[in-house]
């Protein structure tokens, strides 16, 4: 059976977004345009690709030379390559993933070879200038709405490769490279993440005994939580020793309902382009439940990055996108065709093979913290071995409820605890 240790990490502050923002426009200079995009070469894909295993090695790169001087001034990084891998869609035809591979510069001080940790970066957006090899490689860059986009994750990078962890970071599907971002949908997720940590051991970069972890929070607590379920049949050949899922959405539809009215409520739309884009088919059948209105705030955040998103469509609400005059949420669920592909989105339904830390906050303000319990729930029903703990932040005033405020504090207070919890796993069995 699972375990749940009810632990409580203490109150501090931060503003990731800020300090990621602030960090990198310093050291990298004004925002670059999204039409002069560094490196583009590398993000088109060969076609077809067909006919390779998950997570072999299309092309890589290093970093360029002033590139990887500025990143090691942020990150205590020795190597920085991009690399384009084999991994798997929706409905596990092969697809070109893009990502970046950290080599810490300082060792690993554990017993036997150094670990590698698949990080899976949160919400960054739906357009092709969103993908975090690029804002890594070249600081900051504008969306398709002008909006500044840096990568907010540096803290949590800092703390793994300032133990000695060897770090791969996914792209994710349709962020870097052409084709649509299947935003929290776990399978694509799960097979991404999971081929990342192939490509970096057989770029040569981690050993092939190497004890693996996962670390992901929001979006990519979901596709952190989707790896867990998903290594023992999709990659067993990994030594997967435990996974850290930080306020995942468990139920897509649950965390789209949760953030009308607020900041983020455009992952609306970059869930629905992600829906599109996977489940082609059900197109005519979508676009049908929106009106024109919703149709324009579709295209419009499909060339978004978070911020550019929080910037243009923040604290609306989308029952006035749609025909019928419901949320988006609502006219999906109302079709029974689209209704069954968004239940077998919902994660719980394979307890993990390896540990899991589940956190959560009661005060986040864009996952609803009652469904990562119930997540944690299924989890244990099936055995899994799951602790759950709580991050302990403050109540926050109605005028920063709905500003991921209390989400992203979240994020900041559950960075150190949770690299120790993972650490300790990739040390000891």
């Amino acid at each position: 059976m699972g375990v749940v240790l009810s632990k409580r990490f203490s109150r501090g502050a931060g503003a990731v977004v800020t300090v990621a923002l602030v960090a990198v426009s310093v050291l990298f200079g004004p925002a670059s345009s999204a039409v002069a995009d560094p490196g583009e070469d590398f993000y088109r894909p060969p076609n077809p690709v067909a006919g390779a295993r998950g997570g072999d090695v299309v092309r890589s790169e290093p970093f360029a030379a002033d590139a990887r001087a500025r990143l090691a001034a942020l990150l205590p990084i020795a190597e920085a390559r991009k690399v384009m891998y084999t991994s798997a869609d929706a409905h596990r035809a092969p697809v070109a993933v893009t990502g970046t591979v950290l080599v810490p510069a300082v060792a690993w001080p554990g017993p036997g070879p150094r670990p590698l940790v698949s990080f899976a970066v949160g919400a960054h957006g739906a357009g092709a200038n969103c993908a975090p090899s690029k804002l890594l490689s070249s600081g900051v860059l504008t969306d398709g709405s002008s909006a500044p986009m840096a990568e907010y994750a540096l803290l949590d990078l800092a703390a793994l490769l300032g133990r000695g962890i060897t770090v791969v970071i996914t792209d994710y599907q349709g962020l870097g490279g052409p084709g649509g971002h299947p935003y929290l949908q776990p399978r694509p997720a799960a097979y991404d993440v999971l081929d990342a940590a192939r490509a970096a051991i057989r770029l040569g970069l981690a050993d092939p005994g190497a004890p693996v972890g996962i670390w992901g929070y929001s979006q990519g607590g979901s596709a952190a939580a989707a790896a867990a379920e998903q290594a023992r049949d999709y990659a067993p050949e990994l030594d997967l020793r435990g996974t850290v899922a930080g306020a995942p959405t468990g139920d897509p539809v649950a965390a789209l309902r949760f953030n009308e009215g607020k900041i983020l409520v455009g992952v609306n739309g970059y869930f629905v382009n992600g829906l599109i884009a996977s489940y082609p088919e059900l197109a005519p059948r979508i676009t049908a439940l929106l009106n024109q209105e919703g149709l324009e705030f579709v295209r419009r955040t499909a060339q978004q990055c978070v911020i550019g998103s929080a910037v243009q469509e923040g604290f609306r609400t989308t029952s006035g996108y749609t025909v019928g005059g419901t949320t988006i949420a609502d006219a999906l669920q109302s079709d029974p065709r689209i209704r069954s592909v968004l239940d077998d989105l919902v994660i719980g339904g394979t307890p993990p093979a390896a540990p899991v830390l589940l956190l959560s906050s009661p005060n986040d303000d864009v996952v609803p913290n009652d469904s990562v319990r119930a997540l944690g729930a299924r989890w244990r029903a099936g055995g899994a071995d799951v602790t759950e703990t709580d991050i302990d932040t403050p109540v926050l005033p109605p005028a920063l409820g709905a500003s991921a405020s209390g989400h992203n504090l979240a994020a900041v207070l559950a960075g150190a605890p949770s690299v120790d919890w993972l650490t300790a796993r990739l040390t000891h069995r």
